[in-house]
């Protein structure tokens, strides 16, 4: 069988990559297209994965059908070459047109309840949309209701070891904490409500005073916090995370990488998800706070907190938990897309 994955965010080659090589030891052939956003190709590339790009796209909303056009091109034109017998996508409405096209079945996963109009064409262009069961929309009859969170797809231990030595190779202090910023570019946020980047630069400088602070960061920094921005190798960055002692920041699919790892997390967003809201509940390793003064007294609290305590065993215990009661996603795509056709 051939398999065309369309793919555009870094995560979502990390959730495909490990159903990508089981398929391929299966005796499957498996083709990525990939979006070259951030750090997606060196990724790809990282995981050695057959991959095409289709070009880069643009966070400016006027720019994106210019995008639009261009993708839809690059994946006309990989179907024809490759002849694939299945499409399968992080809800990719791309994919959905050219396998509708192309009168090929469409496997969607989706975790993310934002965004009316790619919902509507999720629900047009799938044959079916594989969701968390934390998933807070009803899809349909095409909608299959799974009990996971993507990100077990591979960071779960059956594919991810944490390895102490890269605080050293990257000569991170110790118990820091890890600040994630995102650019909201995606469809799903343009209309969004949004922290006020210069009190959001303001609360994290006062927050480098006082604890060891790192940034991961897609949008440019002040002069005064470049010094804590750190460029990781893209295949670092989760053992990053998991050497942290607290991650901070706007990224959902980060906070959820963190809590997954055992490591807690503050989301601080206007818009949440249902898996954050979920772990925030069931498992205690994410909690979410409104970016407004009195939530981020709030937020200053737990950080001092958790900064002044030993390790807690609380979330290693939490994160067991999270792992026994969660089935391995990855097993479950390569299962349903063999046993599709």
């Amino acid at each position: 069988m051939k398999i065309l994955v369309d793919t555009g965010h870094p995560a979502e080659i990390y959730f495909f990559s490990h159903i990508a090589k089981q398929l391929e030891k299966n005796g499957h052939s498996v083709f990525f297209a990939i979006r070259a956003k951030d750090c997606a190709l060196p990724i790809a590339e990282n995981l050695k994965l057959k991959f095409i790009s289709k070009g880069r796209g643009s966070n400016v909303v006027l720019l994106k059908p210019f995008y639009l056009f261009r993708a839809l091109w690059v994946l006309y034109s990989q179907v024809r070459k490759i002849k694939p017998d299945i499409l399968v996508s992080f809800a990719s409405p791309y994919a959905g047109v050219i396998a509708r096209i192309f009168k090929k079945p469409h496997i969607a996963f989706l975790d993310t309840e934002h965004g009316k109009l790619l919902r509507w064409l999720d629900k047009t262009l799938a044959t079916h949309i594989i969701t968390p069961a934390c998933f807070q929309q009803n899809l349909g009859a095409k909608q299959m209701i799974v009990n996971t969170y993507k990100e077990l797809a591979y960071l779960s231990p059956a594919y991810f070891t944490p390895d102490a030595s890269v605080t050293k190779e990257l000569t991170l202090p110790e118990n820091f904490i890890l600040v994630r910023l995102v650019n909201h570019g995606a469809m799903h946020d343009v209309f969004k409500k949004q922290w006020n980047h210069k009190s959001k630069m303001q609360w994290i400088a006062q927050l480098a005073q006082k604890y060891p602070l790192i940034i991961s960061s897609e949008i440019a920094l002040p002069d005064k916090l470049k010094p804590f921005q750190v460029s990781f190798p893209p295949h670092l960055f989760h053992q990053s995370i998991a050497q942290a002692k607290l991650v901070i920041g706007e990224s959902a699919t980060v906070a959820a990488e963190s809590a997954v790892l055992g490591i807690p997390s503050v989301y601080i967003e206007y818009n949440s998800r249902g898996y954050i809201d979920e772990i925030e509940k069931n498992y205690e390793l994410i909690k979410r706070y409104l970016p407004e003064p009195d939530e981020l007294k709030k937020v200053e609290g737990f950080i001092h907190a958790t900064m002044q305590s030993p390790p807690n065993l609380k979330y290693k215990e939490k994160r067991q938990q999270l792992l026994s009661e969660k089935i391995d996603i990855t097993k479950f795509m390569v299962r349903f897309i063999e046993n599709y056709l």
